[in-house]
């Protein structure tokens, strides 16, 4: 009875052990990938961010994260080296919150005891993460919501509905991590492949500047449309022309380093599991 009452004991603090949780923070970077920044990976537009992180690790190769962040996501056409995007002369920011269930993948037995263990190994991560992220410009020092103005026709009589400021995104990446005592450390890339193409507020055509602002007033009208085209050049339209690509979607980009406290010591199941069978 006693020897069965051993082997359970192991397996219970086995599993106890392997199962431990960490808390901590993250700090980074995040950027965007849209209509206004194509292609540029740290943009100058990059801008910091940071939030809160769980982690259960369900074993040495496998964990489950939640994780909070907070940042912020912006680009100029006017920063941009392409001549198009500096005549259409758009800009937005948006406020970004994100909340995600992620796991882990560690490629080594990461924190196992013997040989076989390592104090730090590359991971792979993934999973799906809810964010918002609603899109503002700026006119006369005043920075204004977009979806409401409805840009690009949404809510006038030849338009559609409003765009949503609320979705869901997949996380995914790669990064290594570092343990010292009760302190883990973890450095990470990841993008956010989402499913909105309107993150920036631009995704389809130019809607006709007169009905926009009759329909929906002046101020969305203004924000439409940044370009003087129709001001400066004679005869000139931008009706029915592009003002994004809606064949694409947006994504956005976060970097960061995690340092999270270990709640529960690895060592306290097996130095009691030790002591009993001394004892026995």
């Amino acid at each position: 009875m006693q020897r069965i009452f051993l082997l359970l004991f192991l397996a219970l603090g086995h599993n106890a052990r392997a199962q431990v949780n960490e808390l901590g923070i993250t700090g980074g970077l995040t950027y965007y990938i849209g209509d206004l920044n194509p292609y540029k990976h740290y943009p100058a537009d990059t801008k910091p961010a940071g939030g809160l992180v769980f982690r259960h690790n369900i074993s040495d190769r496998y964990a489950l994260r939640v994780q909070g962040l907070y940042g912020t996501l912006q680009a100029y056409d006017s920063k941009s080296d392409n001549e198009v995007q500096q005549i259409r002369n758009l800009h937005f920011r948006a406020r970004l919150f994100e909340a995600a269930l992620i796991g882990e993948v560690n490629y080594f037995p990461y924190r196992k005891r013997g040989k076989d263990g390592k104090k730090w190994t590359p991971f792979l991560f993934a999973g799906l993460a809810y964010f918002r992220a609603n899109p503002q410009a700026q006119l006369d020092d005043t920075w204004y919501d977009l979806q409401q103005l409805g840009t690009e026709g949404q809510g006038t009589t030849g338009g559609g509905k409003l765009y949503p400021v609320d979705h869901l995104s997949i996380p995914f990446g790669a990064g290594m991590k570092f343990n010292v005592g009760r302190i883990d450390f973890q450095v990470e890339w990841g993008m956010r492949r989402t499913y909105t193409d309107y993150i920036d507020d631009v995704s389809g055509t130019y809607y006709n500047n007169d009905l926009l602002e009759f329909e929906n007033g002046p101020l969305a009208a203004s924000l439409a449309d940044r370009s003087g085209l129709e001001e400066t050049v004679p005869g000139h339209s931008n009706t029915g022309r592009s003002r994004g690509d809606p064949n694409t979607r947006d994504w956005y980009v976060y970097s960061g380093l995690a340092i999270t406290y270990i709640l529960s010591r690895f060592s306290d199941c097996e130095e009691q599991y030790n002591w009993m069978k001394r004892k026995h």
